[in-house]
């Protein structure tokens, strides 16, 4: 049982950060498509060296759930194939359009403004492709597990579908000016966090039919020590600092294993049951620590070489 456990927390430890790299790329998102002018900075010094990361790090957490989940896999890409379509051409729409952008300023009627919006748009639907996935993963909702189908009509037809995705994206709208810093917008942080982190809940409230652990403290407390941390002078610092914010909520998210754990859903499948044991087990542990490791190192590699590139264009624009 503790092997078991110890490989669940260390696929789903994946899926959180890989989750937050998303929730982050939808927030800058939003922010440019309303405020393109006021934010395109600070939220471009951000995407541009990490949209790349965020892909690796998913198909990184694929290939890593292949190992962990044999024998989901391929009843999961069956029940949710329209959906995995979809969030495969919107990923190829938000590379293409952020790649252009990153070289194009002008061409014709094609300009750099107009490249951003591409790509904010194919991020905020991915986004949404993803929450209702995870819907279907938490609640079983749409899904008809008998035919290994997804039906869209039952799906929207369930009031906590609707929930989990507003909650989601209200405490998103609410985190982004912390986590790009935005001052002037810190007006939103505590009403937006608050209503996402009240809907939030009553959709988990429903997707536990009427009843929740007392778990589910852990991650309201870390959610509002996001806000609390920003409106405090001596924490804004810290709170604003790119890893601590993703370690932060990565921390949160993981801390909601027990809604696909032991059993998920809508408690139709038990998760241990799933799991790979024995050498394949340890054949997992193995590889994923590795691969952790090597991404990490590559990761952070690529970001200096991408911080430092950005601090040589700002310097040589501001120099007379």
């Amino acid at each position: 049982m503790l092997t078991i456990n110890i490989l669940f927390g260390i696929n789903y430890a994946v899926f959180a950060v890989f989750a937050v790299l998303v929730i982050t790329e939808m927030m800058g998102s939003v922010l440019m498509l309303v405020a393109w002018d006021s934010v395109k900075g600070k939220v471009l010094d951000y995407v541009v060296p990490v949209w790349e990361v965020t892909g690796t790090f998913g198909a990184f957490w694929v290939v890593a759930s292949d190992f962990a989940y044999p024998r989901i896999l391929i009843p999961l890409a069956s029940i949710f194939s329209a959906a995995i379509a979809i969030f495969l051409i919107l990923f190829v729409a938000r590379n293409s359009t952020i790649v252009f952008a990153e070289f194009i300023k002008k061409r014709g009627w094609l300009d750099e403004k107009k490249l951003y919006t591409g790509y904010s748009l194919s991020t905020l639907l991915l986004g949404l492709v993803v929450l209702v996935i995870i819907t279907g993963i938490i609640g079983g909702n749409g899904i008809d597990f008998r035919n290994l189908t997804f039906s869209v009509s039952s799906w929207a037809g369930n009031a906590t579908s609707w929930l989990f995705i507003i909650g989601a994206l209200l405490m998103a709208i609410g985190l982004a000016p912390v986590f790009y810093d935005l001052a002037p917008l810190k007006k939103l942080v505590f009403p937006f966090t608050i209503a996402g982190l009240v809907v939030s809940v009553v959709s988990l409230y429903l997707f536990r039919h009427g009843s929740l652990p007392f778990l589910v403290a852990i991650p309201i407390i870390l959610a509002l020590l996001v806000p609390v941390l920003y409106y405090l002078p001596s924490a804004v610092k810290i709170v604003t600092n790119k890893v601590f914010f993703i370690a932060l909520v990565s921390a949160d998210i993981f801390s909601l294993e027990f809604m696909v754990y032991p059993t998920a859903f809508g408690g139709n499948i038990n998760v241990d049951s799933l799991i790979s044991s024995g050498p394949m087990a340890s054949a997992y542990v193995a590889i994923t620590v590795v691969g952790l490791v090597i991404l990490a190192v590559l990761i952070a590699l690529y970001s200096i070489a991408v911080h430092r590139r950005s601090a040589m264009a700002r310097k040589a624009v501001s120099s007379p």
